[in-house]
C-alpha cells in the first residue's frame, strides 16, 4: 500500500511539474541565439564610450494590438535577438519581451519612457551580464533605435517608481530578481538606457 501511495505521489508531482517545464521550454525557444546576426546590427556595438543622448525622439504614430509582435530587442553582447510584444500582461509575456503600456510610457524611439519587461528564466535570463555603456538595439517600425546603458540597480517588487514618465527618450528593462530564485522572486533587476541614435532598418 505504501508503494502504491508513493507512486501516486510521484505521478501527481510529475503532473504538476510537466506543464511548467513545457511552458518554460516553449518560452526559451523565443530567444534567437545567433551571435553573427545580432552583431551584424552595427559595426560599433562593442563601443562602450559615453555617447551624447538625443534630447528628443521621434513620433511613430504606430499602435500595435495587445499580444502582437511589434519589433525585436537585439543584444549583440549576448548574441541574442528577442521578440517584443505589445503589452506586459502574462499572456503577452509568454510570447516574448513585453512592452508596458500606460502611465506616460511611449513607443520605442519616442520622447518619453519605454519600458520592456521579461521573465528572468527565459528571455531575460542573461541580461545580468550587460554592463554600463553597452548598446541595446530596438528594431521596430522600420527603424533601429539605439540606446546606451547608463545604470543598473535592484529594487523590491512593489517599487512603482521604476515606471515613471520622462521628458527625454529613456529605455528601461525590468525582470524579476534574483535570477536563480525558486518561486516568486522578491526583487526586480532594472537596466536603464538613453537613446543615442535613430537609423533606418536596412534589414527590411
Amino acid at each position: 500500500m505504501r508503494k502504491i501511495l508513493g507512486l501516486l505521489i510521484i505521478i501527481a508531482g510529475c503532473a504538476l511539474l510537466f506543464p511548467n517545464a513545457w511552458q518554460w521550454w516553449q518560452q526559451s525557444q523565443l530567444i534567437r541565439n545567433d551571435p553573427k546576426e545580432a552583431q551584424a546590427i552595427a559595426t560599433d556595438w562593442q563601443d562602450r564610450t559615453y555617447q551624447q543622448p538625443l534630447a528628443v525622439g521621434e513620433k511613430t504614430n504606430q499602435k500595435t494590438p495587445i499580444g502582437q509582435e511589434m519589433g525585436e530587442l537585439v543584444l549583440p553582447q549576448l548574441g541574442a535577438i528577442l521578440p517584443i510584444v505589445e503589452g506586459a500582461d502574462e499572456d503577452s509575456l509568454e510570447k516574448g519581451v513585453g512592452h508596458y503600456i500606460g502611465y506616460g510610457t511611449v513607443n520605442p524611439g519616442e520622447t518619453g519612457h519605454v519600458v520592456l519587461s521579461g521573465h528572468r528564466d527565459t528571455v531575460f535570463r542573461e541580461v545580468g551580464k550587460l554592463k554600463i555603456g553597452d548598446r541595446l538595439y530596438v528594431r521596430s517600425y522600420q527603424k533601429v533605435y539605439v540606446y546606451q546603458i547608463r545604470k543598473t540597480w535592484i529594487t523590491h517588487a512593489e517599487d512603482l517608481t521604476v515606471i515613471v514618465p520622462y521628458s527625454k527618450p529613456i529605455l528601461t528593462l525590468t525582470t524579476c530578481y534574483p535570477f536563480d530564485f525558486v518561486g516568486s522572486a522578491p526583487d526586480r533587476y532594472v537596466i536603464q538606457a538613453e537613446l543615442i541614435e535613430i537609423k533606418p532598418d536596412t534589414k527590411i
